[in-house]
């Protein structure tokens, strides 16, 4: 399974639009991996977890091809994950100009009520016929055009809605990925559901970095570090387990080297824009 991070910050971003504080002043002097767009993932070059308003950009800096997407999954409906009006440049005919055969079915978009709600309101607004939407369910587990099956599990994060994380499972290849942002600590409903499933990769939130996380649902390291301990106890995470953590404020205070630094007797993989894991 191939999976490319197509960004890695929070939803401020980093540096953040408007801040002058000292590590957004460093990030835009230091360039590279410090510069993180808002979160979304590729899988196998035709699905993607998330669609954040920075995807076109995003798209150019890395060479993807948005066009050749089938399969978008949503986490929840926050403007820094899920972009309908971006989304709606999809419009064949009008916004771009695809052949017959790239034009059939169209997106197929999966989200919670909240992105539902966003949905309904742009075709009302806007006749679209270039996407179809499933609303997910929690245990539900919906399979892209290139064979990943998507399961969505509760997060905890929103209240006013049910966000979710993503289990991504490839039966030919038996690999099985959890995607998990944004949220706290699991929910004891997500743990039951992972129990037993051995975990090729886990992706983390970890906005606050060092610091502790429990604020809008999300995590740092000192939860990260417990979340991890957690699925290792219930035979999800072993020594052969990949670990990421992705998603980061510029809150955390911390530069891409100063995560690698505070990691690197943790082994976890510290995400940046761009990046590719193959599992």
């Amino acid at each position: 399974m191939k999976l490319q991070y197509l960004g890695t910050a929070a939803a401020e971003a980093m540096p953040a639009l408007f801040c002058h504080c000292e590590t957004c002043r460093k990030a835009r002097k230091a360039g590279g991996k410090d510069i993180r767009g808002r979160s979304g993932l590729m899988v196998n070059d035709t699905a993607m977890i998330d669609f954040p308003p920075d995807v076109y950009m995003t798209s150019l800096r890395f060479g993807i091809d948005l066009g050749a997407v089938r399969d978008i999954f949503i986490t929840h409906s926050h403007g820094d994950h899920f972009d309908m009006e971006e989304l709606g440049m999809r419009a064949n005919g009008v916004f771009c100009h695809l052949g017959e055969h790239d034009d059939a079915p169209g997106i197929r978009l999966y989200g919670n009520d909240g992105v539902r709600e966003l949905a309904e309101a742009y075709t009302k607004a806007n006749p679209a016929d270039f996407f179809t939407f499933t609303e997910t369910v929690f245990g539900g587990t919906y399979r892209a055009e290139n064979g990943v099956e998507f399961t969505f599990l509760p997060a905890r994060h929103m209240e006013s809605e049910h966000s979710g994380m993503y289990l991504l499972e490839d039966p030919a290849e038996g690999k099985r990925v959890l995607y998990a942002h944004d949220t706290g600590v699991f929910l004891e409903e997500a743990f039951a559901l992972l129990a037993g499933k051995r975990l090729d990769m886990v992706s983390l939130d970890c906005c606050f970095g060092r610091r502790p996380g429990g604020i809008s649902g999300h995590m740092g390291l000192p939860e990260n570090r417990e979340t991890v301990s957690r699925l290792r106890e219930i035979g999800c995470v072993d020594d052969g387990t990949v670990i990421v953590i992705h998603h980061f404020s510029h809150n955390c205070g911390q530069l891409h080297a100063e995560l690698e630094q505070e990691v690197e007797k943790d082994g976890f993989l510290v995400a940046y824009d761009g990046l590719t894991v193959t599992v």
